[in-house]
């Protein structure tokens, strides 16, 4: 009995989601018969009107075109300039050959901490207790230190000789310039100061060669001997060495200043101390005249000579002194890559180079750029002179097709 009442309770149910069930297909039916009919109709509209859907669609097209022609797009770069100065951060991942075979060396000066051995013979007049040595160990103490090094007889041809100098990434390259007056190639290192990061010390290769070699000294420790009666103020410390260690193998972990005095100026494409394809990041052709007092009394100066730039079809001349710019004149220009360094006699020092960029500005102030290129994304697509004519068909029809589209509107206006 109680069963069956039961079954009366649940049997409402039953007919509440049957009728729910109906409802639903109903309704369902009805919407595939309306969207069917209004596909249809919409099928008649567009076969009606086949040629105002075919001009809008050319609309469509032509002004996409006309914003792709407009928009500005990323695009590789690439340029030369000739320059008194530059300065860039090697970001590549593996130490970098960056000079070599550097030889005929008069004068080579280095200032910054360093650790350096000599082995040999020694002479002195200063200090003749040095005299008695075979080995002297020095440490230059601090950044205002520094060694010369030079052939004891001037009149002889020097052997003295730079075999390579290796960059580790993240190493800053500042000052880098020739003075053709000194013969003399200039530039500091400026190791990565990351100290959450292992870094590697930057090598500097040196073959010294047979010749007696003349070393003066400043601001230095001895580390294996001891002068006597050396006075509180230290005095350059003078001395020749006939040395038994031909090459000598430096480690630079501090910032260094370098500065390589040759007999001659390496001859145009015949000789060359740098090696390319450096990867870089912060290229820039200024120095900074700094009075010493005030920041906002720096001025920076352009150390361009020289040289031209190419993105995008478009080539600009730079001319001496003109600043060059990517997109924000205060973030220098996204080069990516020195393909290669050289020396020009008489001019500077030329980088040839590429990188990526939006915008590339050049004037004379940089807050005031006089010349600019800039390249659409369609450029990235299609030659420049296929962008100019399929521009100026577009403009044409466009306004054809605009007029077209006005006068059918006013005829079936008409007509109704």
């Amino acid at each position: 009995m109680a069963s069956r009442q039961k079954a009366k309770q649940n049997f409402p149910n039953f007919i509440k989601i049957r009728q729910w069930l109906n409802f639903l297909k109903r309704n369902l039916t009805a919407l595939f018969v309306i969207s069917i009919s209004g596909l249809k109709r919409l099928l008649r509209a567009i076969s009606n009107h086949q040629n105002s859907f075919l001009v809008l669609l050319l609309l469509l097209f032509f002004t996409f075109l006309t914003f792709a022609a407009i928009v500005p797009g990323t695009h590789i770069f690439e340029g030369n300039i000739i320059a008194q100065e530059m300065s860039f951060v090697y970001n590549g991942e593996d130490s970098k050959l960056f000079l070599q075979n550097i030889g005929g060396i008069n004068k080579l000066e280095n200032q910054g901490r360093q650790t350096i051995t000599f082995t040999g013979n020694f002479q002195s007049e200063t200090w003749p207790e040095i005299n008695k040595l075979n080995s002297l160990k020095i440490q230059l103490k601090d950044g205002e230190s520094r060694w010369i090094m030079a052939s004891a007889n001037p009149q002889d041809t020097s052997e003295i000789s730079l075999d390579e100098l290796r960059l580790q990434p993240n190493t800053k390259v500042t000052g880098l310039s020739y003075d053709f007056y000194r013969n003399q190639l200039a530039f500091s290192l400026q190791p990565n100061s990351n100290l959450n990061q292992k870094i590697n010390p930057n090598t500097l290769d040196l073959d010294l060669g047979e010749q007696p070699i003349k070393v003066i000294l400043e601001g230095y420790e001895l580390l294996d001997f001891k002068l006597p009666n050396q006075p509180d103020t230290q005095v350059p410390l003078e001395f020749i060495v006939n040395p038994n260690n031909k090459k000598i193998n430096l480690e630079i972990m501090q910032k260094t200043s370098i500065d390589i005095t040759v007999a001659k100026t390496p001859k145009y494409e015949s000789e060359q101390w740098f090696r390319g394809k450096i990867k870089t990041e912060n290229l820039q052709f200024i120095d900074v005249d700094r009075t010493g007092k005030d920041v906002r009394d720096d001025l920076k100066i352009s150390t361009i000579v020289e040289g031209k730039i190419r993105m995008a079809e478009q080539e600009r001349d730079i001319k001496q002194n003109q600043f060059l710019m990517g997109e924000d004149p205060k973030i220098p220009l996204n080069i990516q890559e020195i393909r290669h360094l050289q020396i020009v006699p008489k001019k500077g020092i030329e980088a040839r180079f590429f990188g990526k960029t939006k915008e590339i500005q050049i004037g004379l102030d940089p807050d005031f750029p006089v010349s600019r290129i800039q390249g659409s994304w369609l450029d990235g697509v299609l030659p420049r002179d296929a962008i100019i004519a399929l521009f100026s068909f577009g403009a044409a029809t466009v306004a054809n097709l605009l007029s077209w589209l006005f006068s059918n509107a006013s005829k079936s206006s008409s007509k109704a």
